[in-house]
């Protein structure tokens, strides 16, 4: 056999371990999105306020000055139940820190009573401390227009202490929740300016 034909049958070969290596563990590999953190700079315009599980509607505006994340989430997703543990860590990580944590959840039903009653189940199962509503339709399209965000539950938007959006996540991926961390540490520690038109922030 001259040795160009021997080069030829050996690269076969590799070729056909390579094929049958994959064919043994051929599942699909899980959903990442492209980008799990998308970094921007808008303030809410359109998306003011939206109604709270439980009394008053949450208001944006009552919650400048505190670095928060809002968690837009569906009681029947299955990356949402992952991610629910995780989000209650964080609120207990950093609720003493000028910190606050929102969850706006969307179901898939039209019937508010319905949604309500669901939601709090899921607030019960889950332990969750932090206040919930009911997510307004104005909050995606905004993410939307001014960020390119796609609608995928959950996603994760934080806002620095003047109500500016910095940080989108798109899902949590396994890992990220330290990347979550990270950049709630950074806005904490930058100081808060009050501007013009801003409630006052109650230190």
């Amino acid at each position: 056999m001259t040795g160009a034909a021997r080069t030829v049958r050996l690269a076969v070969a590799a070729g056909l371990a390579l094929l049958a290596a994959g064919c043994e563990n051929d599942e699909p590999a899980p959903y990442r999105p492209a980008e799990p953190v998308r970094s921007t700079l808008f303030r809410f315009e359109t998306f003011s306020s939206a109604p709270a599980l439980d009394g008053e509607a949450i208001a944006l505006r009552a919650l400048r000055g505190k670095v928060v994340v809002l968690y837009l989430f569906g009681t029947w997703s299955q990356a949402c139940r992952r991610t629910a543990p995780i989000m209650v860590s964080v609120y207990e990580r950093y609720r003493s820190q000028r910190f606050e944590l929102v969850g706006l959840a969307y179901e898939r039903t039209g019937d508010r009573r319905q949604a309500r009653e669901t939601v709090r189940a899921f607030r019960d199962g889950f332990k969750i401390p932090f206040p919930l509503g009911l997510g307004p339709e104005d909050l995606w399209q905004e993410l939307h227009d001014a960020a390119g965000a796609s609608r995928r539950l959950p996603t994760i938007v934080l806002m620095d202490r003047q109500g500016v959006v910095r940080n989108i996540f798109s899902d949590l991926p396994p890992g990220y929740e330290q990347v979550l961390a990270d950049r709630v540490e950074r806005l904490l520690a930058e100081p808060y300016v009050s501007l013009p038109g801003s409630a006052p922030a109650d230190y």
